[in-house]
């Protein structure tokens, strides 16, 4: 976790006074993200103080982010009605086992070393290459694949099925594209339309790049029919997998799976 260490200064922006804030009397609020390594954990401090000279009400909030667990990202603090005297300080609050943390730290960068691996991976493959890339990413969460020919595939690289509980079928398309070319919502809805026409049961399309917002949009709206995986969600995969860290639930990191 994390902690301000010391006392800080307040100055009204109104009459100038300076007021001491003692940090044990406040509090705060955690909220967690996923980031492609780990979580990431933000603190936020919050305090509201009334000047004693002009009686002005003075709020702030002091963040710290931890990120990965047991590790220190960085800190950043906003004033409204006065100003810090200096700069509070966030620190990480190693009251537990250090040996833990340490551990922690050491698994991020193994993680870290392995992202930069794989992204660098992915940018030299070919088209085709990305594709069987993908299909071994679903054979190894326990799917039945079935790779289309590489040219007239009608909109659907890949087929992946599974048997049990209930027969369940989705369909991949992959596009290995630039990093600075999304993809539009004209494949999605291509996409989308080859699904509802072989009534599979869920669409994923796989890019190397990123999704324009349309494409998002298009794709949120149809809720748990359609799945869009851009290069960091797929390197998170990729990463979790290699760190014995997903089961076969991992498709249901947050893709609806």
């Amino acid at each position: 976790m994390m902690r301000i260490p010391s006392k800080f200064y307040i100055k009204c922006d109104e009459c100038g006074n300076v007021t001491l804030v003692e940090v044990d009397s406040l509090d705060y609020e955690t909220s967690v993200y996923d980031r492609p390594m780990s979580e990431e954990i933000e603190y936020d401090f919050q305090g509201e103080i009334c000047c004693d000279e002009c009686h002005s009400w003075i709020n702030f909030s002091i963040r710290g982010y931890e990120y990965p667990v047991g590790a220190f990202n960085f800190s950043d603090s906003e004033c409204h009605g006065g100003c810090f005297v200096d700069e509070p300080i966030v620190e990480m609050d190693y009251e537990f086992d250090a040996d833990y943390y340490n551990e922690a730290y050491a698994e991020y960068e193994r993680a870290e070393s392995l992202l930069e691996y794989n992204r660098e991976k992915i940018k030299r493959m070919s088209s085709r290459e990305f594709e069987f890339f993908v299909a071994d990413i679903f054979k190894k969460l326990g799917f039945i694949v079935k790779i289309t020919q590489a040219t007239r595939d009608g909109g659907k690289d890949i087929i992946v099925t599974k048997a049990d509980p209930i027969p369940y079928t989705l369909i991949v398309e992959c596009k290995h594209w630039g990093e600075n070319h999304k993809v539009d919502v004209s494949v999605v809805r291509s996409v989308y339309g080859v699904q509802m026409a072989m009534q599979a049961n869920q669409s994923v399309i796989v890019t190397s790049s990123k999704f324009t917002k349309d494409a998002l949009a298009f794709a949120e709206e149809r809720e748990n029919l359609m799945a869009l995986w851009d290069i960091d969600d797929l390197l998170k995969l990729t990463v979790n997998y290699s760190m014995n860290l997903l089961n076969q639930e991992g498709l249901k990191y947050g893709k609806h799976f």
